[in-house]
């Protein structure tokens, strides 16, 4: 489930861009000093949307500076990083690493397996550094994994448990904002597995494999996911409006009413097609 909460690049002044890419590299940085070369794998931007959200509310001091890395070896690149690129990238293991063993329980893929034994001396040190959000990801998967087993048609109770993971990792700390930022989460989780699912209608279909969408009773299911998917996109939307955002607001913006409606349109012609 990751990839979908990204930029829409085009849209985006080429200042903002290159703050966004300084989080991004600072990211890359973090996992290759706080844990390893080849953690550097899992990188995603998904999480560089956690470090925006987050340094944009809370103002952490970054650490601003250019380095040149093995893949831009030319030329130097802005790395932007603070405490909560930490935090990030932590959480950026932890998820990588339950996600690969999903894949391999669910699909027996042997590459996710052998992603997995890599990052298994990283996965115990940062879930050891967060500990409690580890049990309650785990927790929220393991309910994800029984409702889609037992075929279940409410769309709501399992896209509510990924909602709830997501609010463990919006989640910073709990102050004035937490209300606010656990609803973030949770719409932004919704979200993320709602288009997951309307991105695999076809193939899911074809290989018999569990999508709430397709067994749904519905005249039209591929517009009823979409209404749903920006229905709850809408509610995202208004809870991020709530905060005192200033710092990366255009960018912050441009991902939500920008970049991931482009990712909903972007697999509009795939599914054409009734399911």
């Amino acid at each position: 489930m990751f990839g979908y909460v990204t930029i829409n690049k085009m849209e985006l002044k080429f200042k903002e861009y290159y703050s966004y890419k300084g989080y991004y590299c600072g990211l890359c940085k973090c996992l290759k000093t706080k844990y390893s070369n080849k953690s550097r794998m899992t990188l995603n931007y998904d999480m560089t949307f956690l470090i925006l959200l987050l340094s944009s509310l809370y103002e952490p001091e970054n650490k601003v500076y250019n380095e040149r890395c093995m893949v831009h070896p030319s030329k130097k690149q802005l790395i932007i990083q603070n405490e909560i690129t930490e935090y990030a990238a932590s959480i950026n293991i932890i998820l990588s690493y339950f996600n690969m063993l999903d894949n391999w329980q669910d699909d027996k893929d042997y590459k996710s397996l052998a992603v997995m034994k890599l990052l298994t001396r990283e996965f115990k040190k940062s879930s050891g550094e967060l500990s409690e959000k580890t049990a309650i990801i785990k927790e929220r998967l393991d309910n994800i994994s029984a409702l889609e087993k037992s075929n279940t048609k409410d769309i709501d109770a399992v896209s509510n448990e990924f909602g709830h993971l997501m609010e463990e990792i919006i989640l910073y700390k709990k102050d004035e904002w937490e209300k606010t930022l656990r609803k973030i989460g949770f719409y932004l989780g919704k979200f993320i597995y709602y288009i997951d699912a309307y991105d695999d209608m076809k193939k899911d279909e074809e290989n018999n494999s569990y999508n709430p969408f397709n067994i749904l009773e519905a005249d039209d299911k591929i517009q009823y996911a979409k209404d749903l998917i920006m229905l709850n996109l809408s509610f995202l939307s208004d809870e991020i409006e709530k905060l005192p955002l200033v710092q990366d607001k255009g960018t912050i913006d441009n991902i939500i009413y920008s970049g991931l409606i482009n990712k909903l349109d972007k697999r509009r012609n795939t599914n054409e097609r009734p399911i």
